[in-house]
């Protein structure tokens, strides 16, 4: 089936969309792109957004399916669902050349919606600055861009956490600062943030804090500090972390788990295997996952030395 007359038959709302059929827009051309984006405009935006949502699930369940080129064509898109949808589908995106729309959503869409996701997505471009993959410029417009949306007036408050979350990858005073501004809220989601980002800073400095509030009265604190002290943890942190396997919710016990994996050695394999003992579904599936990870790190060749 041709484009064209693969994106006619998505435009009749009358039959349901098939999955199946959407796999053809995995990996298009520059040319199909273009025919894409030229066809695209004769869809209704509710089936619009119903592709949307399908090109989510189906990019989440298979990652070597790509449908970047598709959600790029859609972030301009007029209505802020489809919007918001096709910056959430680019989150795994590594090409520089969607910064610049990224940055134009998080400061000028009038959907709180398409500007929290557009800084989550940009998070994932800190991180890539922190490591040294971007150019200069890009880091300072990422940079400034979240500085300037933390520093509105009357921002709503979930693009203000996630503007911090991301901001917290560039770990200098001044995002400090803004961190530890944020932890010493009153707000409990904007607390979490701010151990979110903390983790994400990879600065050592933050792990007292992080450390103490493993043992927080609100488990979704807990859960932001375990996450947070598998990235700037060592092997002295893991007996605090294990206690976790045991805590009463489950998310913060697998998210123990994952720490673990992720700090390692000997002592983390030890309560890794032995949360995949004691666990029930949820927790003996990501613990198994750490375990399996964290063996494959250690003899990627599997010669067993």
């Amino acid at each position: 089936m041709t484009l064209d007359t693969y994106i006619a038959e998505l435009g009749d709302e009358s039959s349901p969309v098939r999955r199946s059929g959407l796999l053809q827009l995995s990996s298009l051309t520059r040319e199909d792109t273009h025919d894409f984006r030229r066809l695209w405009r004769g869809v209704g935006r509710e089936r619009r957004r119903e592709v949307l949502a399908a090109l989510l699930e189906l990019s989440e369940d298979n990652l070597e399916l790509d449908f970047s080129a598709i959600f790029r064509t859609c972030l301009s898109d007029e209505w802020e669902l489809v919007s918001e949808q096709a910056t959430r589908g680019l989150l795994e995106t590594d090409d520089r050349a969607i910064i610049r729309p990224l940055i134009g959503l998080l400061k000028d869409d009038p959907s709180a919606k398409v500007r929290e996701a557009a800084a989550i997505t940009l998070s994932q471009f800190a991180d890539l600055a922190q490591q040294g993959k971007l150019m200069p410029r890009d880091e300072h417009r990422i940079r400034e861009a979240l500085l300037a949306v933390i520093a509105r007036m009357n921002e709503d408050q979930g693009v203000l956490r996630r503007a911090i979350e991301a901001v917290g990858s560039f770990d200098t005073q001044e995002t400090s600062d803004i961190v530890r501004a944020a932890y010493e809220s009153a707000n409990s989601t904007m607390r979490q943030s701010a151990i979110y980002a903390m983790g994400r800073s990879s600065n050592s400095d933050w792990l007292p804090i992080v450390l103490r509030e493993l043992n927080a009265i609100d488990p979704a604190i807990r859960y932001e500090a375990a996450n947070a002290c598998g990235l700037l943890g060592g092997e002295s942190t893991i007996p605090q972390i294990a206690a976790l396997i045991e805590d009463e919710d489950i998310e913060v016990q697998c998210a123990a788990a994952i720490a673990l994996g992720n700090i390692g050695g000997p002592t983390a394999k030890l309560a890794l295997r032995r949360a995949v003992e004691i666990g029930d579904d949820a927790l003996t599936e990501a613990a198994a996952e750490a375990l399996e990870n964290l063996e494959f790190d250690e003899d990627p060749l599997g010669f067993g030395f």
